[in-house]
C-alpha cells in the first residue's frame, strides 16, 4: 500500500493536496521501511511545502518521518529535503542539524551532497513561486557543481535548472539579468539531463531551449533545437505528446520569423493532434501554452466537441 501511496498516488498531489497530504501524515504513524524514506520525504516537502505552502507543516512531517533514524547511503536524501522544510519553516538550527545528517550518511566525500541541498532548495523556492531568491543560489550552486566533473548531483541539478529556467519562461515579463539567468537554466538543465537521462530527457531539453529562443526573439536558433529534438524522437520511436508540443513551438517560430502561411500549417498539425486527447488536463495545458505563446491566433472552435468542457 506504501508503493502505491508515494508513487502511484503523487500523480494526484496537485489537484488533491490537501487529501494527499493527510494521507502522508497518516502513513508516517505507521512502519516506514527504509527503502521508502527518499521518496516519502520529497513527496512530502514537495506537495505540502510547495503546493499547499505549509512550510512548518512539511517540516514536522518530516521530523516525525526520521525521527530516531541514522541516515546512510541508501537514506541520506531523505535528510536533504528535511533540510529544505526545516529551513524555509524558519527552523534555522534545524536545518543545520539536518544538513549535518545528509552530509553524515552521503560518507567521507560529502561534496555533492552539499552541492544537492543548493539544488534542492532552489528547486522548492522555485516551486513556491520564489525564484528571485532562488537565482543567486542557482548561480553559486552550479559554479560548484561543475568542480565535481561526474561525481556532480546531475538529476537534482536538472530538475533545478528545468523548474527556474521554465518559471522565468512563463514569467509575463522579464528583465535582462532574469532572461539571461533563464536561457543559462535552460542549457544548464538540458546538459545535466545528458548525464542522467534518456533520449526523451534529450529530446525534452531541446524543447526547453527552443522556447526559451523564441521568448528571447531567436527564431532561427528555436528552428535549430526544435529540429533537433524531432530528429532525436525518430530515431528512438515515438513520443506523440512531446511532438504536438513541439509543432506548436515551431508555429512560434515561424511567426517570429514572418512565415505566417507555414505558422498556420504548424498551428494546425499542433490542434489536430490535441484535438484527440482524452485527458482534460493535458488539453488544458496545451490550451494554456498555446495562448501563451500564438496569441493571437483564432481560438480553437468552440463547438468543436473534442474542445468542448
Amino acid at each position: 500500500m506504501l508503493d502505491i501511496l508515494l508513487y502511484d498516488g503523487f500523480g494526484d498531489h496537485d489537484s488533491g493536496g490537501e487529501r494527499y497530504a493527510a494521507e502522508l501524515e497518516a502513513a508516517v504513524a505507521g512502519e516506514v521501511p527504509a527503502k521508502h524514506l527518499v521518496q516519502f520525504a520529497k513527496v512530502a516537502t514537495h506537495t505540502i511545502g510547495e503546493h499547499l505552502g505549509d512550510w512548518p507543516r512539511a517540516r514536522r512531517l518530516g521530523g516525525r518521518l526520521l525521527a530516531g533514524r541514522a541516515p546512510d547511503a541508501e537514506t541520506a536524501r531523505a535528510w536533504g529535503h528535511l533540510y529544505v522544510a526545516r529551513l524555509l519553516a524558519g527552523d534555522v538550527a534545524g536545518a543545520a542539524e539536518a544538513e549535518i545528517d545528509y552530509c553524515r550518511g552521503a560518507g567521507a566525500d560529502f561534496r555533492a551532497a552539499i552541492v544537492e541541498m543548493k539544488f534542492l532548495l532552489v528547486a522548492a523556492l522555485v516551486g513556491s513561486q520564489r525564484a528571485g531568491e532562488a537565482s543567486g543560489i542557482y548561480g553559486g550552486a552550479l559554479e560548484l557543481a561543475r568542480t565535481l566533473g561526474d561525481a556532480a548531483p546531475s538529476r537534482a541539478i536538472a530538475v533545478a535548472s528545468n523548474n527556474l529556467a521554465t518559471e522565468l519562461l512563463e514569467a509575463p515579463s522579464r528583465t535582462e539579468p532574469e532572461a539571461a539567468l533563464m536561457q543559462r537554466a535552460a542549457a544548464a538543465s538540458h546538459e545535466f539531463w545528458l548525464k542522467c537521462g534518456n533520449w526523451l530527457n534529450d529530446a525534452r531539453g531541446d524543447y526547453l531551449e527552443a522556447l526559451v529562443a523564441n521568448v528571447l526573439g531567436d527564431p532561427a536558433r528555436s528552428t535549430v533545437h526544435i529540429d533537433r529534438a524531432f530528429a532525436m524522437i525518430a530515431a528512438n520511436g515515438s513520443a506523440p505528446v512531446d511532438e504536438t508540443f513541439l509543432h506548436l513551438a515551431r508555429a512560434h517560430a515561424l511567426r517570429l520569423g514572418g512565415d505566417d502561411a507555414a505558422a498556420a500549417g504548424e498551428l494546425e498539425l499542433s490542434d489536430s493532434d490535441a484535438e484527440g486527447w482524452d485527458d482534460e488536463g493535458l488539453r488544458a495545458w496545451y490550451a494554456e501554452e498555446r495562448a501563451r505563446v500564438m496569441p493571437d491566433a483564432l481560438a480553437v472552435e468552440a463547438d468543436d466537441e473534442d474542445w468542448d468542457d
